[in-house]
């Protein structure tokens, strides 16, 4: 398998009333094609903080720098950055501001898409759009018709999904990153959304995955790496809870409606 993501010498510290706190020092990791990595960590650790770190889509007040490789390739340059963010699936921790909300979701969720590098039309994007969207079973919110809810009227739940299936839809990424994607999901499409990534490993050409996240729901992962008190360290101890229901031998959850 080849390294779709590289991290080196992540240092992200932020300046406090108290004095410097520090969320990351010399931190590294990495992720390869066909690969389910965890970066775990309790609420307020700072895992957000990571992610804002590798896509660089939020200016910091503090102290942020680390080495990132996609692919091999150092990313050094705007040009490089944006490149890579489309290339790649994500999705952040906060649903997007409200001046997103006046759309409705399936618009929102196709000019996401669009801006990824691999789609050759606009019916190839959509094509792929409904797949994961039937996939992870995105009728059954809004009484069957999610895709004209207006995202202002849609709920904590609804806007996550819309985020979720916004970075999922661009289905031939080398990689997806994905921040707490579970939080305000209800139990049955958090069980999807694991079902989803297990099964996106599969066949050639697979891409990385990356879920930064507190929850150890999500089975069958390759490698974690937990946060605490600015160290970011490998575990191998790691044991998925099964706090949303039963799953097979796979680490597929059984399919509850």
């Amino acid at each position: 398998m080849s390294t779709v993501l590289e991290v080196r010498n992540m240092n992200i510290a932020f300046p406090t009333k108290s004095g410097e706190r520090v969320i990351v020092k010399d931190g590294a990791f990495e992720v390869k094609s066909g690969e389910f990595v965890l970066i775990l960590g309790e609420n307020g650790a700072g895992k957000s903080s990571i992610f804002k770190s590798l896509v660089r889509e939020d200016s910091s007040k503090g102290f942020d720098n680390r080495d990132l490789y996609f692919k091999g390739e150092k990313i050094d340059s705007q040009e490089k950055l944006d490149r890579f963010r489309k290339s790649i699936g994500y999705a952040r921790q906060e649903d997007d501001p409200d001046r997103f909300f006046s759309r409705k979701v399936w618009p929102y969720v196709k000019d996401y898409a669009m801006m990824s590098s691999y789609f050759s039309s606009a019916s190839e994007t959509e094509r792929e759009m409904e797949r994961v969207y039937n996939e992870l079973h995105c009728e059954k919110y809004a009484d069957g018709d999610f895709k004209n809810r207006q995202l202002k009227r849609c709920s904590g739940g609804e806007k996550r999904m819309a985020t979720i299936l916004s970075a999922l839809s661009r289905t031939k990424s080398d990689l997806f990153i994905l921040d707490e994607p579970i939080n305000n999901l209800d139990a049955y499409h958090a069980r999807l959304l694991n079902n989803y990534l297990i099964k996106l490993r599969e066949g050639q050409n697979a891409p990385g995955i990356l879920v930064i996240t507190h929850c150890q729901m999500f089975q069958k992962v390759d490698r974690v790496y937990k946060l605490s008190k600015g160290q970011l360290v490998e575990i191998k101890d790691y044991t998925p809870k099964s706090c949303f229901g039963e799953c097979n031998s796979c680490g597929l959850y059984l399919e509850e409606n």
